[in-house]
């Protein structure tokens, strides 16, 4: 996953940054943990290189530590089950030979393969630490992270088609990373991906955007760029509304220059961005007054509310639809997390939902639970 250290742009190598502004103490892990645990918190600081405009956050957090637990992004939700479905349809057809998916977790599309009938001749390789055991035959799990020396280790090259879902938002080095997929792959071979449509989801402010996950605004134009620049042609690209962008991508001998400048654009772009949030966390405060609320997500949505000064005094708790999280402590927070259904036994209950393209499918769940829920 290639962990960095330095602040460094993926585009022209510069170090010469300016700070667009920051969120201070924020939590480093953005799920759940029990009630006992010590927390650790850093400075979100967001960075624009001062050469291209690429925009960074730093600093990062280790590795070990960020993803010390899955804490089951993409597995809930109608908007996540139609977004696994739709990839598959977009790749299935290149399934053969040597497969790699790196990643996945809860995302893995491997569980998808089993749906169709795969040629003998198949076999599936799978980066991810966190995995569980395979039903599917001729599958390889490799319980490490994508990197050179899982790579060597392990033997893996001439490979079909490699296979990522909203995975490459995380990478800490996006070059090299390109650059290793590229060493994998066959001639000719497929880079087939799935990313979050980041500039959308800043558009709306959503706060799952950029984070310690997310340390890179790889919006289109930058992502584009990048293949391009490690010698991979974009024969086609899928929108998923306004969640993800699917890209089929080609490794070919040329390599294209890459021409990213965006200073003044992108540096203007984050501090509208800050300015809508604090007003959005402006306008929380007046609504709910002094009144007990619920928030929902036990996630990054309701972290990045109570830590950019939402008030907190009526919060009751944390609402979450995965059974796994519940009864456990938003990280960073004393909130307890609950089943929405709890919201049952409340006269009028208000929750403050900021949960970006999932909020219209909440929302019809909670008031399909309580008709009366005020949501802020």
């Amino acid at each position: 996953m290639f962990e960095g250290k330095k602040l460094i742009c993926p585009v022209s190598s510069s170090t010469k940054f300016s700070k667009i502004f920051t969120i201070k103490k924020f939590p480093i892990y953005m799920g759940v943990v029990k009630k006992k645990y010590q927390y650790e918190y850093k400075d979100i600081n967001y960075y624009i290189n001062q050469k291209t405009g690429t925009v960074q956050i730093h600093p990062r957090v280790p590795l070990k530590k960020l993803y010390f637990k899955s804490h089951g992004s993409g597995k809930i939700g109608g908007t996540w089950k139609s977004h696994h479905e739709n990839f598959f349809k977009f790749f299935k057809k290149y399934l053969e030979g040597k497969i790699i998916e790196i990643g996945g977790g809860h995302n893995s599309m491997s569980k998808y393969f089993q749906t169709i009938n795969l040629k003998k001749d198949c076999k599936i390789i799978s980066f991810e630490p966190n995995a569980q055991k395979s039903k599917l035959r001729n599958h390889q799990i490799i319980k490490n992270f994508f990197d050179y020396n899982s790579v060597k280790l392990n033997n893996v090259k001439d490979c079909n088609i490699v296979v990522h879902s909203h995975l490459f938002e995380h990478i800490y080095d996006p070059l090299k990373f390109l650059k290793l997929i590229k060493k994998v792959l066959k001639k000719d071979g497929y880079n087939i991906f799935s990313i979050p449509n980041i500039k959308k989801m800043i558009q709306n402010n959503q706060s799952n955007a950029m984070n310690f996950e997310h340390p890179y605004f790889l919006e289109e134009d930058l992502v584009d760029q990048l293949l391009r620049g490690c010698g991979f042609k974009i024969i086609k690209k899928k929108y998923f509304k306004n969640h993800s962008i699917f890209y089929q991508t080609q490794s070919i001998n040329k390599i294209q220059k890459i021409n990213y400048f965006k200073f003044n654009k992108n540096f203007s772009f984050f501090k509208k961005y800050q300015k809508r949030i604090n007003l959005d966390i402006k306008n929380i405060n007046s609504k709910k007054q002094n009144k007990k609320y619920f928030i929902f997500g036990a996630h990054i949505f309701s972290q990045n509310l109570i830590f950019n000064n939402l008030n907190t005094d009526g919060v009751i708790g944390i609402l979450d639809n995965d059974s796994e999280k519940i009864n456990q402590f938003l990280y960073g927070t004393k909130f307890k997390v609950y089943k929405p259904n709890i919201i049952r036994k409340y006269k009028n209950p208000i929750i403050v939902l900021r949960t970006g393209t999932y909020n219209k499918e909440i929302i019809k769940q909670l008031k399909l639970i309580n008709n009366s829920v005020k949501i802020i």
